[in-house]
């Protein structure tokens, strides 16, 4: 229960930070540093690296696996989740 609620809230965080108004002075701001544009402006890598941010607070397979490499597989898992469900069009990706 514990890895669909990190995943909901990794989609939830996700879509928030790359297709809302809210966000858009913050986005406009990051447009402006140079090397961390890339990584936080595309759609693709935002979510992997916002998956790795929530991993290091809410790590729910910490115990299992070494806290690094879960922090890794946890930011892929989000990575794919989050592509999964703009792929398929049940979150709209408004950058296509």
């Amino acid at each position: 229960m514990s890895i669909a609620l990190f995943l909901l809230c990794c989609l939830g965080v996700s879509y928030a930070w790359s297709d809302t108004k809210a966000t858009a002075p913050l986005r406009n701001f990051v447009a402006k540093v140079p090397y961390i544009r890339k990584p936080l402006l595309c759609h693709e890598c935002s979510s992997f690296w916002i998956s790795l941010i929530i991993s290091c607070f809410f790590n729910p397979i910490s115990n299992i696996v070494q806290p690094v490499a879960s922090n890794f597989l946890l930011a892929f898992a989000g990575f794919f989740v989050n592509m999964y469900f703009v792929r398929k069009g049940i979150v709209p990706d408004l950058y296509d």
